[in-house]
């Protein structure tokens, strides 16, 4: 299969010299800069590395698609049954409703896809100019090299993992030898043959591990952990040259590249290597303590109450978005405020799934209580994960900013799953025990995880927590399609576990990725 890339790296100018990290990562792309000029210096590598974060925080991609728009509406993460009909909620009831061809939706996956696929050929520029740079180019020398190529290495696999969790089956599926996507890890490339799923996850965990053992040699044997405070990580900024070292949860870091070793081992069906994964981060946690699975920095839910929403102290790796996760939010589910209550539009869970995932956690649940609006007479209940706050309170500008791509909560998730043992009173106790943490760490105190004596019990009580943790951050598909279980749907009834319905069709114009 031919696929012809074009390398549009829009890029920002002068991103290293302002005077607040806010004002960097504010910059969007808008001017093209010659190759020959981009990488003279350390400058316009970091402009670039820039760029590329700032193309994976668009709308077509995790700006929306990938997160809280057409994927989750796919997973049936919503009742769309007051969603608006036009803009952006068009295409999300196409996908919900396994309309993959309707000409409604194909223009936003198209874009999607070309999207993903141009934000790869961007990751395999920079890294091949960084690995062949003199290392005397960048302001902290070999240190700053090393940094750029971990991070590009890192976010080329995660973008490829995504695709491959979209556009073909999961391994559970048994997809076989058939080939789905290809692994492109070279620029320029004009040819790229697909490969099988097996073959694109060991070049997924490959780049991964190439990933994680810089990170670690900078971030763990380099720097200390104190960088990794959630203040630090998402608020508290450097200045001048330092200002690209500053706010690493920004950045796919080395706890970052860890997590996503363990989403990928988890999906690959390799629960082993995923626990060991999971279990670096728990073990930091437990020394350190700066990815709480608990909505505060400080202590009691005073936080939340005061609208810190999105507990971003939480999440190991977000993007920084300055416009996007407010926009959609405004345009979806506050256009219509302000009409009879019964006609406005919002995207939402109904009475009946709230009941599902919530049950007699409902009234003690943080994420229930704080994280949904209810409406219409609780018949509704709108997500206000996203919603706009004020820039000048406390929580507003990493709320309004910050798209969540990896948390700790999902790590304990993993290591619960792959723990657990119903033959092994010892192992079912230690998945209750992860499962434990991340609920405690969401109001409920005491949680009754009732009768888990059984594999199919145990899961059940984990999706639920799951859903309700993953609101609006595009996980919801995966967990069912991994599984390979039925998705539940309140909009179209139960959707069976088959290709057909878990795998999107590639565009009709894949043939030229640009």
């Amino acid at each position: 299969m031919k696929k012809i890339y074009f390398n549009i790296i829009s890029l920002m100018m002068a991103a290293i010299s302002f005077s607040s990290c806010s004002d960097w990562l504010d910059i969007n792309p808008s001017d093209e800069i010659k190759e020959e000029f981009l990488f003279n210096n350390g400058d316009g590598f970091q402009t670039a590395l820039n760029g590329i974060y700032r193309q994976m925080a668009s709308f077509c991609l995790y700006g929306s698609n990938l997160t809280w728009g057409i994927v989750d509406a796919w997973g049936q993460a919503y009742s769309l049954e007051k969603a608006p009909t036009s803009g952006a909620g068009q295409a999300m009831h196409k996908i919900a409703g396994l309309k993959f061809s309707n000409s409604q939706l194909t223009p936003t996956t198209d874009k999607m896809w070309n999207s993903a696929w141009n934000t790869i050929a961007n990751c395999n520029n920079l890294i091949q100019q960084t690995e062949k740079a003199d290392s005397t180019l960048f302001y902290k020398s070999e240190y700053e090299r090393q940094l750029i190529l971990g991070e590009a290495i890192g976010l080329r696999a995660y973008m490829h993992f995504d695709l491959l969790r979209i556009y073909a089956p999961a391994p559970s599926a048994n997809p076989g030898s058939t080939t789905y996507i290809p692994y492109v890890n070279y620029y320029p490339a004009y040819v790229n043959e697909n490969i099988s799923v097996p073959e694109c996850l060991e070049h997924i965990i490959s780049d991964l591990k190439k990933a994680q053992a810089i990170l670690y040699k900078l971030e763990v044997e380099g720097e200390k952990p104190r960088s990794l405070k959630p203040k630090d990580r998402f608020v508290n900024a450097a200045s001048g040259k330092n200002l690209f070292y500053a706010l690493r949860g920004y950045r796919l870091n080395y706890w970052a590249a860890t997590a996503l070793l363990a989403r990928v081992y988890l999906y690959a069906g390799m629960k082993q290597e995923a626990y060991n994964e999971c279990k670096i981060l728990i073990d930091e946690e437990k020394k350190y303590g700066f990815f709480k699975a608990v909505t505060s920095t400080y202590s009691g839910p005073r936080n939340i109450e005061a609208g810190n929403i999105k507990m971003y102290e939480n999440i190991i790796f977000g993007l920084y978005s300055p416009t996007e996760l407010v926009d959609w939010d405004a345009a979806i589910n506050h256009n219509s405020d302000g009409a009879d209550e019964y006609y406005q539009f919002y995207l939402c869970w109904s009475s009946d799934m709230v009941e599902e995932y919530f049950g007699d956690e409902k009234d003690k649940d943080w994420r229930c209580k704080y994280q949904f609006e209810p409406k219409y007479y609780d018949e509704y209940y709108r997500p206000l994960k996203y919603y706009k706050q004020s820039e000048s309170s406390e929580f507003g500008p990493v709320n309004n900013k910050t798209i969540p791509m990896i948390r700790m909560s999902e790590i304990y998730y993993i290591a619960a799953e792959c723990v657990y043992d119903p033959a092994d009173p010892a192992k079912v106790e230690e998945a209750k025990g992860y499962l434990k943490t991340v609920k405690q760490g969401r109001g409920i105190s005491k949680p009754d995880f009732g009768d888990v004596s059984s594999t199919e019990k145990f899961m059940k009580v984990l999706i639920d927590d799951e859903r309700r943790e993953f609101v609006g951050e595009g996980q919801t598909l995966f967990i069912y399609k991994r599984l390979n279980r039925i998705l539940p749907s309140y909009d179209h009834g139960d959707i069976p576990a088959i290709n057909e319905n878990f795998v999107l069709p590639k565009p009709e114009s894949e043939s030229n990725i640009k």
